[in-house]
């Protein structure tokens, strides 16, 4: 893929975030920013950088912080807060952690079907076959790479709380 395809990949997916990110609730502020994720040395140790994300190139690492505040005075119940996979990218294993809130511990939920089903890994789906030179039905695991959307239900956002999501993806 050519760097003028990934940018435009990049920039398509940055906006379809945008798009999806802020059509939730109007009682939540979303807040979606794109890093791209630098490993360099410090006094002989590797460390992670995080730099604002203007451009991506195929193989680079993504940090996507999605930071959502509850602008009401009241508290809001069942909050989905969902971050689409951009296109021409693929989700990073592992990267899309629990959130804590207070004592709950609310999962992440993955879709590989463009947000229709969500579920938690490891996703399976079901595709047709020919074995022995008949058509049958199997199920196969997601993998990670084929998610397409990630989100967390909160089961309770207190008035004014702030809450911070992460992910990473790799530009393919």
């Amino acid at each position: 893929m050519q760097l003028v395809e990934a940018k435009r990949w990049w920039s398509l997916g940055l906006a379809l975030l945008l798009a999806l990110a802020l059509a939730q609730r109007s009682d939540v502020r979303l807040e979606l920013k794109a890093f791209r994720v630098l490993v360099v040395e410090e006094q002989g140790r590797r460390v992670e950088r995080l730099e604002a994300a203007l451009e991506a190139k195929p193989g680079e690492l993504l940090e996507y912080q999605l930071s959502a505040l509850n602008t009401s005075n009241s508290p809001l119940r069942q909050v989905a807060l969902v971050i689409p996979i951009p296109p021409g990218t693929a989700y990073q294993q592992g990267s899309a952690q629990p959130l804590r809130l207070g004592q709950a511990l609310v999962a992440p939920e993955f879709s590989f079907d463009g947000g229709r089903t969500y579920g938690q890994p490891p996703l399976k789906r079901k595709v047709r076959v020919v074995e022995g030179g008949k058509e049958v039905e199997k199920e196969v695991e997601v993998k990670p790479e084929e998610y397409t959307h990630v989100r967390w239900i909160l089961p309770q956002m207190e008035a004014k709380q702030t809450v911070l999501l992460r992910l990473r993806v790799v530009v393919r």
